[in-house]
């Protein structure tokens, strides 16, 4: 099985679960570690399920109420009547800018582009396995969309970019399911402690943990089409900028991976 099915959910799971039980079984060495804890946390999760019921699964017919999201200290709960309505794992960089003049100085974010991957199943079928998919999938390229002969590309939810500076977007609108457009603003920013640390290959620690809010689209940018009402970034991987701008460029990218659960 190719290391690019490590962003593949729903039906996917079917052939995952096949080479998860191989992959377990030889405990190669050649496998990177987080590639080689995805597979094994895939069998441990997926094993006792049978292959019918894998094949057979579909967004719509997963019970998400028994998906659990992950928590750490100082991030607040869900807010009481909402309902989870979508998880993707999101694979991109976070952006920063950098005063090259003043190399002392820390650099600027100024927001994050990532494609947006469907593993609502995931989460309630195999949630260790889901786990282990960011930081597993910054140690391969970054998928291309243009090729669509990637399998990934079949469970693509969309898209997420700051529509402005401050305005986090998560366009859950594409040819094959339309989940909506969400526009959102900060609530909560927490740092990963360190017993939760996934480092990315660059070894940039990863992005705080967030809890979003629904907020206004920007002036000109029309009205957000989801029934989404909070949206959480957990179970982050890489992403950080280094401390300071020495010898950075001007503008630069931190590759990074995290999951987005959203209520509504």
């Amino acid at each position: 099985m190719r290391p690019s099915s490590l962003l593949i959910a729903a039906s996917a799971l079917t052939s995952t679960l096949v080479a998860s039980l191989a992959i377990e079984k030889r405990h190669s060495n050649a496998w990177p570690e987080a590639i080689r804890s995805y597979y094994v946390a895939a069998a441990k999760s997926l094993s006792s399920i049978p292959a019918s019921t894998l094949a057979s699964l579909s967004p719509s017919s997963c019970n998400v109420a028994s998906a659990k999201m992950p928590s750490i200290s100082g991030l607040p709960p869900v807010t009481p009547g909402l309902s989870l309505y979508h998880v993707a794992v999101g694979r991109g960089t976070q952006n920063y800018t950098c005063d090259i003049a003043h190399p002392s100085t820390a650099p600027v974010a100024i927001g994050a582009s990532a494609t947006l991957y469907n593993t609502t199943c995931m989460s309630c079928i195999a949630p260790e396995a889901l786990e282990a998919i960011p930081s597993s999938s910054l140690l391969l390229p970054t998928p291309k969309e243009s090729n669509v002969l990637f399998p990934a590309q079949a469970y693509i939810s969309g898209h997420h970019y700051f529509s402005d500076l401050t305005t986090p977007t998560f366009n859950l609108h594409t040819a094959k399911a339309n989940f909506g457009i969400q526009f959102a603003k900060l609530l909560t920013k927490v740092p990963v402690p360190d017993d939760k640390q996934q480092l990315g290959q660059d070894q940039s620690k990863a992005v705080p943990w967030l809890k979003l809010s629904s907020a206004n689209a920007p002036e000109g940018l029309g009205s957000d089409s989801s029934p989404v009402r909070e949206i959480y970034r957990v179970n982050t991987a890489g992403g950080s900028p280094p401390k300071t701008c020495d010898a950075s460029p001007a503008s630069f990218e931190v590759q990074y991976a995290a999951e987005y659960w959203f209520w509504g």
